[in-house]
């Protein structure tokens, strides 16, 4: 009786039209035969209700009778998908599991995955881990590992050999069938595989391949859209060279404001595309408002807010675990929009520019904090070795000027593992120390900075950049950074800033369930990471704060624009470049 098939009987519409004289009763036999064919195997789903009952895939299977509704405290003996899971589904071996005992999902929603307790609520022993796939529903397009509930189930049983099922699942959602057609050929290498060890090395092969496989997922959302400009963040020159390669074509349009010392109003130089404002326009907007209100009225709560400053460093260390050296591009624009930087790399310049950088006998010194896998130091270390190799007639010219020391420090264990390989491949004669460093406690810079030394004795710095790092921290660690950025500076040394500014579209496409104050703009993402988005005159005082007197500090505003789907969206980054005091 444990395992007899519950029978789901057909509604009163069903029975009346096979009453008719059209359908005879072997018709409706055959039609049964049919459905039990297309679900040999049982699926179902536990339901958090996190999400939209409307919305769930799962919810709308179980509706059609293709997949059950679990109770949270009902177990399940087959195999289970789940994000929290450590051993990846196997075609060979899990077959026999799932063919015999089912296959279940979790819905939960994606922006509470930290805070939902899986393996204490369900029971359950076997969970799989699905390997690298892409989502085709409308809210998660693109997204890689984002799977809904149908798109799970439908990619376990590709995989497990049910490619019927799958399908057979998939039929019951417009966009259904894209889900196959864009991960086709991953589903069929999977199902090939032999091993859960297999599937990872088919996955591997893919992920580190150029993005030749990612070009056939066509831009079709707005959250496909969004995903690809993330990747395009600052890079100008790198996006105008790429998108002729690729189905999304993107052109930036950056202004600068001309008074530094004044909130940037920024308008537009092409005559149509007039849609780029100033901040004002930006605050004084009901549809942003509007984002942000509800934003403020489903905050995350204050456990989990604790829980994520604690753990900034682990969810740092996963986030590099999982993307290594793939998430970021290396950012090449850094010497052209700060020309503190152009000066290492062009020693003739020093006395064309106004720039207080001393070029003696001591070598410059330079320090990224923040320095992640090192996407702005590999890219500079690159420079400074093709101007050494390229501009001997410099070198004759300024003889005393010695070879830059690079220093560069980041939370993350893991990050800074990565760097060091990194650096040896590029730059192995340039000297470059990387050090683990958490910038947000009181006097750590400069006491990590001289225990990262064991030939030099380097204790104060010519310029110290942070780039998309500020943002990263929890509001009342940012003056504490700041301060221990200035302890390191030399009188007349620079620090370079770069950050998100206020209203960048990137705060705006922020959901329910992410804001961490309603006071100020600081959000949690997916991921466990932290965002802020800055405003000019928050910045300028907490530079004074810290000690450090303000160069310029001003907006930059880009417009990106995507030419095949007619969508343009605004970016606002915030630049400063301080000095401390001589």
């Amino acid at each position: 009786m444990k395992n007899k098939r519950k029978v789901f009987l057909p509604s009163k519409h069903q029975r009346k039209q096979h009453n008719t004289p059209e359908t005879s009763i072997a018709d409706h036999l055959e039609s049964e035969e049919l459905c039990e064919s297309k679900t040999s195997v049982l699926t179902a789903m536990w339901d958090f209700e996190q999400c939209d009952p409307r919305r769930c895939s799962g919810r709308k299977l179980v509706r059609f009778g293709l997949t059950r509704l679990l109770r949270l405290n009902e177990g399940f003996g087959g195999v289970v998908l789940a994000p929290t899971a450590s051993m990846v589904l196997s075609p060979a071996s899990d077959r026999k599991l799932i063919t015999s005992g089912g296959l279940a999902v979790v819905d939960c929603s994606w922006a509470q995955l930290e805070n939902t307790a899986f393996k204490k609520v369900l029971k359950y022993k076997h969970g799989r881990l699905l390997p690298y796939l892409v989502a085709a529903n409308p809210v998660k397009y693109g997204q890689p590992f984002q799977l809904s509930c149908v798109e799970a189930l439908a990619a376990g049983l590709y995989i497990i050999g049910e490619s019927d099922q799958a399908t057979h699942l998939l039929d019951k959602f417009s966009w259904g069938h894209s889900f196959l057609t864009l991960n086709k050929q991953l589903l069929d290498a999977y199902s090939k595989c032999s091993s859960s060890s297999d599937v990872l090395s088919v996955q591997d092969e893919f992920m580190g391949q150029p993005n030749e496989n990612q070009k056939s997922v066509a831009s079709q959302s707005y959250s496909d859209i969004y995903a690809q400009l993330d990747k395009e963040l600052t890079d100008t020159d790198d996006s105008e060279s790429t998108s002729s390669e690729r189905h999304l074509r993107i052109s930036s349009l950056e202004l600068h404001s001309e008074n530094p010392t004044v909130d940037a109003t920024c308008s537009c130089t092409s005559g149509d595309d007039p849609s780029v404002t100033d901040l004002s326009d930006l605050q004084e907007s009901s549809d942003i408002q509007h984002i942000l209100d509800k934003q403020i009225a489903n905050m995350v709560d204050q456990f989990s807010q604790v829980k994520l400053i604690r753990e900034a460093g682990k969810n740092w260390d996963r986030f590099y675990n999982r993307n290594g050296t793939r998430f970021f591009k290396d950012r090449h624009w850094t010497t052209r929009e700060f020309s503190d930087l152009l000066q290492l790399c062009c020693p003739h310049l020093h006395s064309q520019m106004n720039v207080d950088v001393s070029c003696d006998t001591n070598s410059v010194s330079i320090l990224e904090v923040g320095c992640g896998v090192g996407n702005f130091l590999l890219p500079l270390l690159e420079d400074l070795m093709l101007r050494k190799d390229a501009d001997s007639k410099s070198q004759k010219d300024h003889p005393t000027c010695g070879t830059p020391l690079v220093f560069a420090c980041d939370i993350s264990e893991r990050a800074v593992r990565i760097i060091r390989e990194r650096i040896l491949s590029v730059s192995p004669c340039l000297p470059c120390k990387a050090f683990v460093c958490d910038v947000s406690q009181p006097g750590s810079l400069r006491h990590a900075l001289i225990q990262a030394q064991s030939d030099s004795n380097v204790t104060e710095l010519d310029l110290v950049t942070l780039i998309f790092v500020l943002s990263a921290l929890n509001p009342p660690d940012m003056i504490t950074c700041l301060k221990n950025v200035a302890s390191v500076l030399k009188p007349g040394g620079r620090l370079l800033f770069r950050d998100y500014g206020l209203h960048d579209y990137a705060q705006l496409r922020f959901g329910r369930g992410t804001r961490l104050l309603s006071e100020l703009p600081s959000y949690a993402r997916q991921d466990g990471t932290l965002s802020y988005f800055f405003e000019a005159n928050e910045l300028k005082t907490m530079l004074i704060e810290s000690g450090l007197e303000i160069v310029h500090c001003e907006y930059v505003y880009r417009r990106t624009t995507n030419v095949a789907e007619r969508l343009s969206v605004r970016r606002v980054f915030l630049q400063a470049v301080a000095i401390r005091p001589v």
